[in-house]
């Protein structure tokens, strides 16, 4: 909204200077800068709204005031057309540069996070050398008829236009892709947990493994709640969807923000621990399944305790993620045979005596 009120303000504000609306020239004056100054800011402001942002109303209120007051100074108390022709481009273009400031960090975004502060950064800069070049052009007493055949004049009329019509379009662009990626990640987000759902998964997956797995290390987890089928019988879905939503919870409160984090199924959940030791990934899921054993949720599951297992496996390089989760399924029902609620991992002792009487029972 901010933006688009904005740039509808711009262009009333060059529609006022051009067909003289206001005819008297103070007035004009006043009224184009007024337009001018309150629809860069509601452009500053759109463009930080984008993330979460506002730029502060102690300092639109300060650029609104001096920026109008100064063509006032020097049109009615001090006449000086160069006079307000600084107050009003320099302003201007402090106004962006200021909001450049402010969304500062864009600077180390995505791509598209970085190609909106360089535009920022680059429409509100050239205010400065446009007005520097062109400004031999008129003088403090140029007459109006004058001022309309001048250098200046002539250039604004030209790119104002189009360096106008550039950055909307830019940033509508932005906006586009905004929109884009926010419904990818949305299909890519389980709507009741808010991990990644299955689809997701893999997205994020293939994006890793196509990178090249050579040399990376980690932990692929398996996990799901002991019984859940049950849970849902006894206590209805209404009550599932607590437990599904609390160990989501949870998971996401002991992971770093890179880990990978994917609902694969009902109960079902996959974490892909990248770069962790052996030890702290077996840590971590012991502290995800302490936490639910001593969750309570609720009078209606009494003295019963929710709980979950983990099965864990090595990330090997060059390794396939579907064999990597395979070996973490083995894990996890061999955590299952052996009681539930309790973590394996392949490399454990325990686990490796577990799998080699399933494989004796099996023959």
């Amino acid at each position: 909204m901010s933006l688009a009120t904005g740039f509808c303000l711009l262009a009333f504000a060059m529609l006022s200077q051009v067909a003289e609306i206001p005819a008297n020239i103070g007035h004009n004056s006043l009224t184009a800068g007024l337009l001018y100054t309150v629809g860069m800011l509601l452009v500053s402001n759109g463009i930080l709204e984008r993330s979460d942002r506002r730029f502060p109303s102690w300092l639109a209120a300060l650029y609104l005031v001096g920026i109008v007051g100064g063509l006032w100074y020097f049109y009615y108390v001090y006449p000086n057309l160069i006079g307000r022709i600084y107050v009003l481009n320099f302003g201007l273009g402090l106004i962006l540069l200021n909001a450049c400031f402010l969304a500062r960090f864009l600077a180390v975004g995505t791509r598209t996070d970085r190609a909106l502060f360089w535009l920022l950064a680059g429409f509100g800069a050239h205010f400065l050398p446009r007005t520097l070049l062109t400004i031999n052009s008129v003088s403090p007493g140029t007459t109006p008829g004058e001022f309309e055949q001048s250098v200046f004049w002539k250039t604004i009329l030209l790119t104002t236009p189009i360096l106008g019509a550039f950055a909307g379009l830019s940033i509508l662009g932005v906006l586009v892709v905004d929109i884009v990626t926010k419904l990818r990640h949305e299909r890519d987000l389980d709507p009741l947990t808010g991990v990644l759902n299955r689809r997701g998964l893999e997205r994020r997956v293939g994006r890793l493994w196509g990178m090249g797995h050579a040399g990376q290390s980690g932990v692929v987890a398996v996990c799901d709640i002991d019984k859940f089928k049950a849970v849902n019988d006894m206590f209805g879905h209404g009550f599932g969807d607590t437990v599904l939503k609390r160990f989501a919870a949870v998971i996401r409160d002991n992971t770093r923000r890179h880990d990978i984090v994917a609902r694969f199924g009902g109960e079902e959940f996959v974490l892909i621990l990248k770069d962790m030791e052996e030890d702290q990934a077996f840590a971590l899921t012991e502290r995800v399944r302490t936490a639910i054993e001593n969750t309570s949720f609720g009078a209606s599951v009494g003295r019963k305790s929710i709980t979950c297992s983990f099965g864990l496996a090595r990330i090997r390089p060059g390794e396939p993620f579907g064999i990597t989760l395979s070996r973490a399924d083995k894990a996890l029902y061999a955590a299952k045979s052996a009681g539930r609620n309790r973590t394996l991992a392949e490399w454990l002792p325990d686990m490796i005596e577990i799998l080699t009487l399933q494989e004796r029972k099996a023959s």
